[in-house]
């Protein structure tokens, strides 16, 4: 058994502790309390941390790690420019993707797995969309769910490669990471499209994600049936002559009508959205994962925490990838999270979305997102040269926990930024 102390310590499912003190056993946690409970008559290794903060690893509930090197491919393709509008971006990033090898993503997949645990992150959901990369997840000590991306709205584009993801599902090559599907959005599908997969996924326990609600322009397609999704992305890759009919319904709506909010369907950006929406989210036990940064980036508007918080909508927090962020680090995401919802959501519960909702999302309760016995021998640490008072330390990690990288990461009692990860 090994003890571990800290000037703080924040288990996520209950207050932070000061003096606190974590004992782990065969990978495990064993107890969590204070120091004065767990370390008189402990004989066995201590290892005291001092002035510093513990806590569960962040986790990254929506990214796709194949593009963290985007930045530097965009510069070399002379089109870093700021895109003018969402539809632009997409424009943006399918003129970008079609230039890349196959190689080219797997080094940034690399990267990016890298990226996320010197960032203290533990879990990722991570989307791909080259499904022949998904056995180079393996060797990273990351959990989570690594989702094949789902897209096309031509019949025989989306089944090829539903067919290539059920083949890719029934391997066992994922490491820590359990597959899934990844139905892209509902712009970018077509309902026959998403209610195959929904179904699919249904019945034979696949776990998902969707992009929903992300922007005017997806609710102008599917509500009207016009746009600039169907006057410049339908025409750019070759989905003129499958014109979507009007749903006149929200994206949200639009969704459970084709069965996609089902518990186990992370939704994604959640920014386009009403209160009867939410209360529809709700009624369904889904979870929404927010990505204030690019959101912000991309123009598309702020996601309404308040109607959120209001009908009981779980929440957790993504960076989304590198294409429409600055960085991997869920600490500077869950600042920008600070600044754009704190008005309506405390402290505590903005930490709560960037550790135990998003573990709880990828299928990982019972093993990571909180401090507690039982609970997987997962925690990073914050060194604090200058300690903030107790009552003031879920403040200050949300709003200056990104100034600090995590000085050490331990995932299943290992610890890991002193190696290859650093």
């Amino acid at each position: 058994m090994t003890l571990y102390l800290a000037r703080y310590l924040l288990p996520i499912s209950a207050p932070p502790i000061e003096d606190g003190a974590l004992l782990l056993h065969q990978g495990r946690i064993e107890a969590v309390g204070r120091r004065a409970e767990l370390l008189p008559g402990f004989t066995g290794e201590v290892v005291d941390f001092g002035d510093a903060a513990l806590l569960p690893p962040l986790v990254n509930a929506h990214t796709h790690l194949e593009l963290s090197h985007f930045p530097r491919w965009a510069a070399a393709a002379v089109k870093s420019h700021a895109p003018a509008s969402f539809v632009d971006w997409i424009l943006h990033l399918i003129d970008i993707k079609r230039g890349l090898a196959e190689k080219d993503l797997l080094v940034s997949l690399q990267d990016g797995l890298r990226q996320c645990l010197r960032f203290g992150t533990g879990a990722v959901g991570d989307i791909l969309s080259t499904a022949s990369l998904s056995q180079h997840y393996a060797a990273s000590p990351l959990c989570g769910r690594v989702y094949f991306e789902l897209l096309g709205v031509e019949p025989t584009v989306w089944q090829d490669a539903l067919l290539r993801a059920e083949a890719e599902l029934g391997k066992d090559h994922f490491g820590r990471l359990q597959p899934g599907l990844a139905p892209h959005a509902p712009y970018s599908l077509s309902p026959v499209a998403l209610s195959t997969i929904f179904d699919a996924a249904r019945q034979h326990n696949w776990p998902l994600t969707t992009h929903l609600a992300e922007s005017l322009q997806e609710s102008e397609l599917l509500e009207r049936g016009t746009g600039e999704l169907l006057e410049r992305l339908y025409p750019k890759v070759g989905w003129s002559e499958y014109r979507p009919a009007a749903v006149n319904c929200s994206p949200t709506a639009h969704l459970d009508r084709l069965g996609g909010l089902q518990p186990d369907n992370l939704l994604v950006h959640g920014v386009q959205v009403d209160k009867a929406d939410c209360r529809l989210l709700a009624e369904r036990n889904v979870t929404m994962c927010l990505c204030p940064r690019s959101n912000e980036r991309l123009g598309v508007g702020r996601a309404p925490v308040a109607d959120y918080r209001d009908t009981g909508v779980k929440l957790a927090l993504g960076t989304d990838s590198l294409a429409s962020n600055d960085s991997l680090s869920m600490w500077e995401e869950l600042a920008a999270a600070r600044r754009c919802y704190g008005t309506h959501l405390s402290p505590a519960e903005l930490l709560a979305m960037a550790t135990r909702n998003g573990a709880e999302a990828l299928g990982l309760k019972g093993e990571m997102g909180t401090l507690q016995a039982g609970y997987g021998a997962h925690f990073q640490l914050l060194s604090l040269p200058d300690p903030p008072p107790l009552a003031e330390l879920e403040e200050f990690l949300c709003s200056r926990g990104c100034g600090t990288a995590p000085s050490a990461l331990y995932l299943t009692g290992r610890e890991l930024l002193a190696g290859k990860y650093r």
